[in-house]
């Protein structure tokens, strides 16, 4: 019996240690189960902070201009220009649509909101920007340049993300640090428009040799302690045109590769100087001028490429004075395919834009240059003024369709000119009145295709501007 006893002992403890071990994987399972609801209930909570601390981290800083414009557009002869008004009921049948004309418009107000956010996570920045805008001008466009005002069917407002872009720079610690940049670039509102509206450039870019919404790609490599190679590859476009209500001069851009390499270094040789280079090219450029609703994608074609070269310098502090002047020069040079835009009114095209010939043709067949020079003066912290000038060939094409100025007036084939005087009343409040006048020598400012024609126009546009930034 003892021995049967012993025999079945290992069999009973064998028995109690699974039993044992059930219960301590049933414990475990709990504990398990346990965990796991307290994640669930925990995890909108950790989610939730994590959202928040994000938000926390982000910056806000509004901007708000409200401007009004009193402006006149004056026209004489136009080489080879003779449409005339066909309606009837236009109380100026019979006479010259295109020229010989003066056209006052009515006093004009806009409105414009910008939203700026910026952020810093480890090596990565983001940066964005909102903008919203409304005029009255929706139904008195400057730039349909003709004696019949054209009344647009498109509301006066617009929203849209004019920036959205992340910088990474993995090596930020080096002397040569590299920065990769992508999404809705910074490409517009460079140097030296920046010192008439009194505040910091915010693209890296000559405006004179690019100025363009585009999204893709910047490659930035700091060479000295202030010296700098950029490299672009992006595409161009154009925001809505009621973001731009007076607009003349200006294309809406279908299709565009950007392709660009830029330089630019801090000097300090009479004042704080900045030099900056740059070489453009816009492939397969296709782009319609803003010449009414009536015409749409269809009526353009890819035209070739165009390539825009630039140098320029802009020097503050004159002098150990509170002076600040600029030059900057730029080539245009095309690059045609033989393809044509056609806007001309003949007896297959009656929805066209005149009778005059430069209204049809290839890309420009010559290179253009233009100039752009100024100064400003800081009296104090309240009060500073400036003069601009800038002046463009028979063939100058300006990379521009982005630029803040809504005339944008380094578009023109021509001279133009503006003077201004800001008022800091408060630090954050600023008011802006300025003058501009465009004397336009050639047709065409701001297209890319035709034969300009000799011409005689002139606009005078005054504005009053209120601007907040926080």
């Amino acid at each position: 019996m003892k021995i049967l006893s012993l025999l079945t002992l290992p069999l009973l403890l064998f028995a109690s240690s699974s039993e044992s071990i059930d219960l301590k994987i049933l414990e475990l399972e709990q504990q398990l189960r346990h965990i796991h609801e307290d994640l669930d209930e925990r995890m909108p909570i950790i989610e939730e902070n994590e959202k928040k601390t994000i938000l926390d981290k982000i910056n806000f800083a509004p901007e708000l201009s409200l401007r009004f414009d009193k402006f006149n557009y004056n026209t004489k002869q136009i080489q080879g220009e003779n449409t005339l008004i066909t309606d009837p009921t236009h109380p100026d049948f019979g006479e010259q649509r295109r020229d010989e004309f003066t056209k006052n418009f009515d006093p004009a107000t806009s409105i414009r909101f910008k939203l700026n956010m910026s952020t810093t996570i480890g090596d990565a920045k983001f940066y964005g920007r909102l903008i919203y805008a409304n005029s009255t001008q929706s139904n008195q466009r400057i730039c349909i340049l003709s004696r019949d005002i054209k009344s647009s069917s498109t509301t006066s407002s617009a929203f849209d993300v004019e920036r959205a872009y992340i910088d990474y720079s993995p090596n930020r610690n080096s002397e040569y640090a590299f920065t990769f940049t992508f999404g809705l670039l910074p490409t517009t509102d460079g140097s030296p428009m920046h010192y008439k509206q009194n505040k910091k450039r915010t693209s890296f870019f000559p405006s004179l040799v690019f100025d363009m919404n585009t999204y893709g790609l910047i490659g930035t490599q700091k060479l000295a302690e202030e010296t700098f190679l950029r490299i672009i590859l992006a595409r161009a476009y154009t925001l809505r045109t009621n973001f731009y209500p007076y607009q003349c001069n200006r294309e809406n851009i279908y299709n565009a590769g950007v392709t660009g390499f830029y330089a630019d270094t801090k000097y300090y040789l009479f004042g704080d100087g900045l030099l900056s280079l740059g070489f453009n090219v816009l492939n397969q450029l296709k782009a319609q001028p803003y010449l009414g609703p009536d015409l749409d994608i269809t009526s353009a074609n890819d035209l070739g490429d165009m390539i825009t070269l630039g140098l320029g310098t802009d020097i503050t502090n004159v002098l150990d004075t509170k002076a600040t002047i600029f030059l900057h020069t730029a080539l245009s040079n095309p690059h045609p395919n033989g393809n044509i835009d056609d806007y001309q009114i003949t007896a297959t095209n009656p929805d066209g834009f005149t009778d005059a010939t430069y209204a049809t043709g290839p890309m420009l067949q010559k290179n253009g240059y233009s100039i752009f020079i100024g100064t400003k003066y800081d009296f104090n912290d309240i009060w500073n003024m400036g003069v601009e000038y800038n002046y463009g060939s028979k063939y100058w094409f300006s990379a521009t369709q982005g630029a803040e100025d809504m005339f944008n007036k380094l578009a023109t084939r021509g001279n133009a000119y503006e003077f201004y005087v800001n008022w800091t009343y408060y630090k954050h409040l600023n008011t802006k009145l300025s003058y501009l006048g465009i004397q336009e020598d050639y047709t065409g400012s701001g297209w890319h295709f035709g034969e300009p024609a000799n011409k005689d126009a002139k606009q005078n546009i005054f504005s009053l501007t209120l601007e907040a930034r926080f």
